[in-house]
């Protein structure tokens, strides 16, 4: 209330440059790993392109800050669709063939045949079981796992993908104020923030082209200004009839136990945008992504 935007701008940019001291994050090498593992994959699909296995599983995947949460809360409310939260499941997977192949990934993709990839998948199933017992579709929602969606998609071709976008400015912006419990080590100075950000955005339509009609695009401006419409389009994407319980997801009571956990126990919000009000104050972030943008 008191409007003090350039005294919190402060704060938070001596609060930023001290944990960056103490966790330095490398943006080259970063981007240099995400090029190794677009390159690792340069075909359409390495699996069998009518396997149905992975059937009815949903993969959401964006930066932090970007509505995965309330997204992921939105599919939970409906009554065939288990919320999962953030697993470590698929990173597992993918450790354990590194360390039984000796060697890291994605350094054994260009020798994987349909039949790994299927042994994958079984074994991604396996250890997910526990989440189709009382529902038969659930939701991975690990933010990180743009990075594999390559093998996932590989793993589960009958699985679905949800790439949850928001606002550039207000995604970095909201990044940067927040301080996270874990990883997240490109978030503590701008132009880290906007290096993982092309990232992404890279990863991504990399990924749709590969793998096209399978990874849905999910807008958070579009939802808030128009929400119905938005999760009729998120519910067909997944292959779900549509269910008016998900229109009023704040009601569903599940778990959450992101940063976003009291957000998404209230309807939606036209009024989160938070960048503007610093002006500005806000220059060298706008200019670090457009920079980033090329």
């Amino acid at each position: 209330a008191h409007a003090r935007y350039d005294k919190a701008y402060g704060t938070y940019v001596q609060a930023k440059a001290m944990v960056r001291a103490r966790v330095p994050w490398n943006a080259g090498a970063h981007s240099a790993a995400v090029d190794a593992i677009l390159a690792a994959f340069p075909d359409a699909a390495p699996g069998t392109a009518d396997d149905s296995r992975g059937h009815g599983m949903i993969f959401i995947v964006s930066l932090p800050r970007s509505g995965s949460t309330l997204t992921e809360q939105i599919l939970a409310a409906h009554p065939l669709v288990e919320g999962a939260s953030e697993l470590g499941d698929l990173g597992t997977v993918i450790q354990e063939e590194s360390q039984r192949r000796r060697c890291s990934f994605p350094d054994w993709v260009a020798a994987s045949t349909p039949q790994d990839w299927t042994r994958l998948g079984r074994r991604y199933l396996e250890r997910t079981a526990r989440w189709r017992v009382s529902r038969p579709r659930f939701i991975d929602k690990m933010p990180n796992n743009w990075l594999y969606l390559g093998a996932a998609l590989a793993m589960l071709p009958g699985a679905r993908v949800v790439d949850c976008r928001r606002d550039a400015l207000e995604t970095a912006w909201s990044c940067y104020k927040q301080l996270f419990s874990a990883g997240a080590v490109f978030a503590y100075d701008f132009d880290g923030i906007a290096a993982y950000w092309q990232a992404y955005r890279h990863a991504l339509a990399f990924w749709s082209q590969r793998f096209p009609g399978r990874i849905l695009r999910q807008d958070y401006e579009r939802l808030v200004t128009a929400p119905e419409a938005s999760i009729r389009t998120l519910l067909e994407g997944c292959g779900l009839p549509f269910d008016a319980a998900c229109l009023r997801f704040h009601e569903a009571p599940r778990a959450v136990r992101t940063a976003s956990a009291a957000q998404v126990r209230r309807p939606l919000r036209a009024d989160t945008q938070r960048a503007a009000r610093y002006g500005a104050l806000l220059d060298p972030l706008r200019a670090a992504l457009e920079a980033a943008a090329g």
